[in-house]
């Protein structure tokens, strides 16, 4: 899901910095962002966070997109292991690897007393129950295995959406 105000929503969280893997944030007023372009470079950014003079400045930490940053920590941990892909790793020690890497890193910026937001889109998808009958719902355009080690990190897992007043028009974005 795109343009819902997702990073905008993230990006009002107090004393936050937006550690963005894609750059959607350029016409949001007074934020503090750090482009990341590589797993390698998350690594060097985790170092700065340890810092006091950073952990005096900063309270929240936004991941935007962890769809993007899981793709470059997968592509991290191939390079270090000189291979082309996960499966080119015997008996699931490349998902295995990845998945340490991710939790092991943002593991370590929670224990540093930051709060972490991640952000990912979202896509419809229609499943089908036992009866036969349909039913729409909103899920994470990140793969079911890498959602499945995210969702065990957060406190809160919710869907941003806009909301739009029908009195005044006004639209808002709404996380349920």
């Amino acid at each position: 899901m795109g343009k819902t105000g997702k990073t905008t929503l993230a990006s009002q969280m107090p004393n936050s910095l937006l550690l963005a893997w894609e750059k959607g944030y350029n016409a949001i007023p007074g934020i503090m962002a750090q482009d990341v372009k590589s797993w390698s470079e998350m690594k060097m950014i985790l170092r700065e966070l340890k810092k006091p003079e950073v952990q005096e400045m900063y309270k929240c930490i936004v991941i935007d997109t962890i769809d993007i940053a899981a793709a470059a920590c997968e592509k991290y941990i191939c390079s270090q292991n000189g291979v082309d892909t996960l499966g080119d790793l015997a008996w699931g020690k490349g998902w295995t690897l990845v998945k340490k890497e991710i939790e092991e890193t943002f593991r370590a910026i929670t224990q540093m007393g930051y709060a972490l937001f991640f952000i990912s889109h979202a896509k419809d998808k229609v499943f089908k129950r036992e009866n036969g009958t349909e039913y729409n719902q909103m899920i994470p355009t990140l793969s079911p295995s890498y959602n499945e080690i995210i969702k065990d990190m957060g406190d809160i897992y919710g869907y941003a959406h806009q909301v739009r007043n029908e009195d005044t028009g006004e639209v808002t974005v709404k996380l349920t």
